[in-house]
């Protein structure tokens, strides 16, 4: 297992006896709300439920046990913002989900670049098994500790390796912000042009370097979800383009995130297109299935896009299409 444990997470308050006694009935309750919107058929409600549920408590779990709706074991932090779905519904990012596990075969080696709490990382090594392998990577300290509980629940594999570590265009130390009000997984480098935020330091390496400190030679399958610092993670990693076959991606290209670091969606595709040969797919949130694209528009928002090598595993994403 790979970890940086430079960084330390905050010591959590002491509660009295009677704020404990509190924590422990809102739980029950939080548990039973969720008996209801993981088990019924009935969809209509189920949010508004749960956000309720949430409103009424004073002291929210930082790790509460779940399991999701295949099968996997998961810590989740209901204050992170991060995991309310994946508490109350089982599930998180619905048709992406469904996509990327349709897409993996057992042996696959993957990347999980902007891991969070990890659930793409235990949903790699599901499909993945024994014979694959895992890297995931998380630099904001308190989701790598989600991330570390989470690992730990899988049974701390040996094909599953967790680096507190960013990834960009260059080795040295880096400055990520965390923004109020808003979930985890926003953590970002750029400022977003506000003045209220909790900065701290974290170290960032070229993925090639990581490939070449591993031996890694081969990588089949990548997620990529960091907050518009993808264009910075793709100049850092370009062995991955020289592979005999490159590999499959999930990447979020959102201009909320990017024009931020100074580009645009379509110049993600532009920079993947230049170096190998790929066929871009949007995915549909609605109904989890990708619809082919040859690229955004300026003033296109982006969406979550799955990346194939043109002629490779085109039978797997056949099924998917609109």
């Amino acid at each position: 297992m790979a970890e940086n444990l430079n960084t330390t997470s905050q010591p959590k308050k002491k509660l009295s006896a009677d704020k404990k006694i509190r924590a422990i009935i809102e739980q029950i309750w939080l548990k039973a709300v969720r008996f209801y919107t993981y088990n019924s058929p009935i969809d209509k409600g189920k949010y508004r439920l749960f956000q309720l549920a949430l409103c009424l408590c004073r002291y929210l779990p930082t790790e509460i046990k779940t399991q999701t709706r295949d099968g996997r074991k998961l810590s989740a932090n209901l204050t992170t913002g991060m995991n309310t779905t994946v508490f109350f519904l089982g599930e998180y990012e619905k048709s992406p989900t469904k996509i990327v596990a349709s897409m993996l075969k057992s042996g696959d080696v993957c990347l999980d670049a902007g891991a969070n709490f990890g659930w793409y990382t235990t949903l790699f090594y599901k499909h993945c098994s024994a014979a694959g392998a895992v890297h995931a990577f998380e630099p904001v300290p308190m989701s790598f500790e989600e991330l570390r509980r989470n690992y730990k629940l899988m049974g701390a594999p040996e094909n599953v390796f967790i680096n507190n570590l960013a990834l960009g265009e260059r080795c040295g130390e880096i400055t990520i912000n965390l923004f109020p009000n808003q979930p985890t997984g926003h953590a970002s480098l750029s400022s977003h042009g506000q003045n209220d935020f909790v900065s701290f330091q974290c170290e960032m390496i070229t993925l090639d370097s990581y490939l070449e400190k591993h031996n890694l030679e081969q990588v089949d399958f990548v997620k990529l979800d960091i907050e518009g610092a993808e264009m910075m993670f793709f100049k850092g990693a370009e062995k991955l383009f020289k592979q005999t076959v490159p590999p499959i991606w999930l990447i979020e290209m959102a201009l909320e995130q990017t024009r931020d670091f100074g580009y645009l969606p379509n110049d993600l595709i532009n920079f993947m297109r230049q170096r190998a040969a790929y066929d871009f797919y949007k995915v549909n949130e609605i109904k989890a299935t990708l619809k082919k694209i040859e690229g955004f528009s300026p003033e296109d928002i982006g969406a979550n896009v799955v990346c194939i090598p043109r002629g490779f595993r085109q039978d797997c994403a056949r099924l998917l299409f609109d």
